[in-house]
């Protein structure tokens, strides 16, 4: 076992695993939202954010587990598209909130339309409605 990857894949299998269908539906987004020049990560956090409302970047950090300079930077890269504003926080003068610009609720629209259920459909395609219905309940006990 000289492969590192050998080693996480014996002691977490399960952890591989769910990692391995994380990129495989990051792929699939990245495909779908093309034709949109959207990746997969600009839509979630688009998305973070139209579930959030006005969200600060600490917070959409916290949903996203992302770095926050990394977030920053992808904040600044979705302003300049007019995809999201920075908007004064009023409980906290020296802090933002991010918001969705219309441009941006209007292109999430957009992306939920085009990926829908096209998504969900590509990755349980060799699953029973039965099988679905039981991997969605187990995956939901994982999480708290």
């Amino acid at each position: 076992m000289n492969n590192p990857d050998d080693l996480f894949n014996t002691i977490i299998p399960l952890g591989r695993l769910i990692h391995m269908v994380n990129q495989k539906k990051d792929r699939l987004l990245n495909e779908y939202l093309s034709p949109l020049d959207v990746t997969a990560t600009q839509f979630k956090v688009l998305c973070a954010i139209r579930c959030g409302g006005s969200i600060t970047p600490v917070e959409l950090k916290k949903v996203l587990s992302v770095d926050l300079g990394a977030l920053t930077r992808m904040l600044d890269r979705l302003v300049a598209r007019g995809w999201i504003a920075r908007m004064p926080n009023p409980n906290d003068k020296r802090g933002v909130l991010i918001q969705l610009a219309p441009e941006g609720a209007a292109l999430c629209e957009q992306c939920h339309q085009l990926v829908g259920q096209t998504l969900h459909q590509e990755l349980t395609k060799n699953m029973t409605a039965e099988e679905v219905t039981t991997l969605e309940y187990l995956l939901k006990k994982i999480l708290p």
